[in-house]
């Protein structure tokens, strides 16, 4: 079979940012309508699969991580430390500035207390307070949905060792990490959510590896025949995931391949907007909503359930709950980044990654 495009479905930075805001988007829609079946079976079913903001943001991630370790992959040892260094000195700077933010406003102006492990008699036991600073408190984190936290450090210092043992094994990375996730495999030695989301990382970190053969693969069909192929393929997942695996096992092993068909059908989709449709600037919001994917993730929370839960769905119909949600923590974030210009949060963070590469 001839070569019918020349599409590149590397993820890049532009790609990187939509997909995240796409996620984000997902996270939201999920956080708000999953609990109940109060608006319809469609916005709960859709909600449901709102979930699916784990595996995408996992995708991302471990795609970005791979692409940049490739640089540096025969390299000492040191360079290795340096490499996720840098990485969890950015995510704490930007997370210890929300922290301190919006931990004391819960406590001191809503009266939300830390969550206390079982059988605690401290009302903020100290223990808690420095595991939630560190971002490893996991499901007893101050912001319930800062479990990812937990997750996402655990993963970052993972890495260099998922990423050899794909790169050498990858039949085999795949298989380990599936069996893990099927069967629940805990050694307790990690936080239990990296046993449930491993494989979900194993994929985005394959598919970085072998994009080159994804590439040659996919382009040996028609854009409009493969864009058919690869929505068949999302519609039979998304089925697969919310009707059928739900009911017998984790429906979390669908999601990553759910994701890594997520991320190749928008890829596809921006391109035959760009080149067949001739629209310019595709994604632009979604790439907007993607530089501020993380403040949204790690403040939205505080906004729709702990504080202003009330307010938020007093707008009563779904889509104006979401806009309504998406817009304030837009807002804040916007705030949020122009403060942390004034006090040179980014040159600060700069400075201190130009110290560890001279290391």
């Amino acid at each position: 079979m001839k070569q019918k495009n020349n599409i590149d479905f590397n993820l890049s930075l532009d790609g990187t940012l939509i997909i995240k805001g796409l996620a984000i988007c997902l996270m939201l829609w999920h956080h708000l309508f999953y609990g109940s079946q109060e608006y319809g079976s469609f916005v709960y079913r859709t909600a449901q699969f709102g979930m699916v903001c784990v595996s995408l943001f996992l995708f991302v991630s471990a795609y970005g991580l791979t692409v940049q370790y490739n640089k540096i992959f025969d390299k000492p040892i040191t360079e290795t430390f340096k490499f996720q260094a840098k990485r969890l000195v950015k995510f704490y700077a930007n997370y210890w500035v929300i922290f301190l933010i919006f931990v004391p406003i819960g406590l001191f102006v809503f009266g939300q207390g830390f969550n206390a492990p079982e059988g605690s008699t401290n009302l903020i036991p100290i223990k808690t307070i420095l595991r939630d600073i560190l971002g490893i408190n996991a499901s007893l984190s101050y912001n319930m949905t800062w479990w990812f936290n937990a997750l996402i450090i655990s993963l970052y210092l993972m890495f260099p060792i998922l990423y050899f043992l794909t790169k050498k094994w990858t039949v085999f990375a795949l298989i380990i990490s599936f069996f893990i996730i099927v069967v629940g495999f805990d050694l307790s030695v990690l936080p239990k959510d990296v046993y449930i989301w491993i494989f979900h990382f194993v994929i985005g970190i394959t598919c970085a590896l072998h994009i080159d053969k994804i590439n040659y693969f996919l382009n040996r069909f028609n854009s409009l025949i493969l864009f058919g192929i690869l929505l068949l393929i999302f519609g039979f997942l998304f089925y697969l995931r919310n009707f059928v695996i739900i009911f017998y096992l984790n429906n979390e092993i669908i999601a990553p391949l759910l994701s890594a068909n997520i991320v190749f059908l928008v890829l596809l989709t921006i391109n035959i907007i760009n080149n067949k449709i001739k629209v310019r600037n595709t994604g632009k919001i979604m790439k907007f909503l993607g530089n501020h994917s993380m403040n949204i993730y790690m403040i939205h929370t505080f906004i729709y359930h702990y504080w202003f839960s009330n307010f938020i769905y007093s707008f009563k119909y779904p889509i104006l709950i979401f806009f309504v949600l998406l817009a304030i923590c837009l807002i804040i974030s916007v705030l949020l980044e122009y403060g942390k210009k004034i006090v040179h949060l980014p040159v600060i963070i700069d400075n201190i990654n130009k110290k560890i590469t001279k290391l």
